[in-house]
This record gives C-alpha cells, structure tokens and sequence, in this order.
C-alpha cells in the first residue's frame, strides 16, 4: 500500500445560494439552487486526490453509524481506497458541515464535530497492522484531534518500533494546535508540511526558511522533508540537504476547497514516485492548481499521466 490517510472524514452538505445577510422570517420556506453532498477532511481530500493519480491509498477514521457515514464509506470505496480502517460507531454521529454559499461565493461554516472526538489512541492503535503495510502514513489534522493529540507522540512511537520502515507525515489546520504540544511529535515524523500561516503561528517566524530552522531547532530530525505551503506563491521544501522553492501555477481559480489537502497528496505521489525535491514540490503545485479548477476538494484532480505532462 502506497498511503494511509488517519483523521477527518466529514461530510459537507454544500448549500447555494444562501442570503445570509437577509435571512427569511422563521417558517418560512425558500428555495435555493442546489444543496449537494461531498466529502471532506484529510482523509477524503488527500486520499482521493491519490488514489485518482494512480496511487494505493486506505482510508482510516471513524463515521458515524447513519446515513452520512454510510454514504461517506462509500465515496470512498467508489474512488477506489482501502476502507477496511475506517469504523462505524454509534457513540457519535458522522462529523459534519453545512457549507453555506452566498450570492457573490463567499462562504460561511456549520460544523459538528462528531465522530472526530472519538479519535484517540486506542482507535489509531486499531489500525496499526494496516500501517505497517504502508509506505506513508499521513495523520490530520495537527489542531482537531483533540483526543488523540497529546498521545500523538507515543502511538507514532508505537508504529515506528513495530514498522521502521513506514515514513510518517503530519498535517495541520488553521489554527492549529498549540506549539508547546509539537516538539514531543516532531522527531518521529518524516515529513511536516504546514501552511504559511499554520508554520507563523507554531515557530513565531514569518520568513519560510527561518520557519524550516525553527521546526528543525524544536526536534525535526536533519533528514527530514520539511514542506511550507505558501499559497498562491507555491511551496518551499527542505529535505535537510536541499531547500528549493517551487512557484505556483497560474490558473482561472473556481474554488479552492481542499487545495493544501490534494497539493499533500500529490507531494506524497511524488515522493512515492522517487521524484527529485524540485520536481515534486512542482508536481504537488500542479495538483494544486488543478484542484481550484472545479468546485470541491479533488474534482479538478487529474490523472498522473495527465498531471506529469504538465509539470
């Protein structure tokens, strides 16, 4: 197996037009265009943006037992993901959002977290035998695993000792969690790649480079892939040995829902490609700009064959 995704699978029920603004009287019924279901969350957005360049990706995480969990399982199954990790439990219902769209695009956020608190130790522990399968395990979000989060450390620990050869990857969210929980998890990870913003708030640092050192100082091992994802400007990668910068893509933006997400999944296609540090952080760029090509976190994905021809 090339990946595991462990963390958020959530369903976002995407409604538009939504006036906001001016709300109806309650009781009332209005009509609106489209409410439509996707999927969203690490494992969903990375994972399916893998399996659709190609890749051999397992899904692990906890859905409710309802009909959006059932329906999530299996989105997933038809992208073609492993989903023999990802477990229903009644204890809570399947973490949602209700995306609400306004007239001009902007957009505003309802979210329950549900079966994500119930990811802790013991429910990482559980997939530990389809770690060791793999050759990356990616864990998101670094900032809402607020029940796996300070066991973080000693889990990875766990699968390190039990699967030496399995490259661990860390994601993070806006905000994440606090810094003073990071220096225990850095050292038995192989691959770190926060946002621009994510990286300020956890080093202090605003310039990329001195972010890399700051990671580096707080117990990121020297032959780690350190990754700073900056947005419309690209990424900066630094393998310890090489520091490269990759520009962006221009692209006619339609929505970027998902972009870090599938730009992480591509650097791991990339990685798992053997592909040089400047290629790859050119290749995760490319899927990047294409996932803001179309509306949803991995529809504007594209093959990998498809992808590479335009790197």
């Amino acid at each position: 197996m090339d990946a595991a995704i462990f963390g958020l699978i959530v369903a976002d029920l995407i409604a538009s037009p939504l006036n906001l603004r001016d709300p109806p009287p309650p009781g009332v019924l209005v009509q609106i265009e489209t409410i439509e279901l996707t999927t969203g969350g690490n494992v969903c957005n990375t994972g399916m943006a893998m399996a659709k360049l190609g890749a051999r990706v397992a899904a692990a995480g906890i859905v409710g037992q309802d009909i959006l969990g059932a329906a999530l399982v299996d989105r997933l199954n038809r992208a073609g993901m492993d989903v023999s990790c990802v477990f229903a439990d009644a204890r809570a219902q399947t973490s949602s959002t209700v995306v609400a769209v306004e007239p001009g695009g902007e957009r505003c956020f309802f979210h329950t977290p549900g079966a994500t608190a119930l990811l802790d130790a013991d429910a990482f522990r559980r997939c530990i035998p389809l770690f060791e399968k793999c050759t990356y395990v990616q864990v998101g979000y670094f900032g809402l695993l607020p029940s796996l989060t300070e066991d973080l450390a000693t889990v990875l620990r766990e699968l390190k000792q039990k699967a030496p050869q399995t490259k661990l990857a860390l994601d993070t969210v806006n905000p994440p969690a606090s810094r003073e929980l990071l220096p225990p998890i850095l050292p038995h990870l192989d691959l770190f790649c926060p946002s621009r913003t994510e990286a300020e708030t956890l080093t202090g640092e605003s310039e990329p480079k001195r972010m890399v050192a700051a990671f580096r100082s707080s117990g990121m091992r020297r032959d780690a892939l350190i990754g700073i994802k900056l947005d419309a400007e690209g990424c900066l990668l630094d393998d310890g040995a090489t520091s490269v910068f990759c520009p962006a893509y221009p692209i006619d933006c339609v929505d970027t829902t998902g972009a870090g997400d599938t730009w992480f999944g591509g650097l791991l296609v990339a990685l798992r490609k053997n592909m040089p540090l400047e290629r790859a952080g050119k290749f995760a760029n490319r899927v990047a700009a294409d996932c803001c090509t179309a509306l949803g976190a991995s529809a504007g994905v594209r093959s990998f064959d498809e992808t590479i021809a335009r790197v």
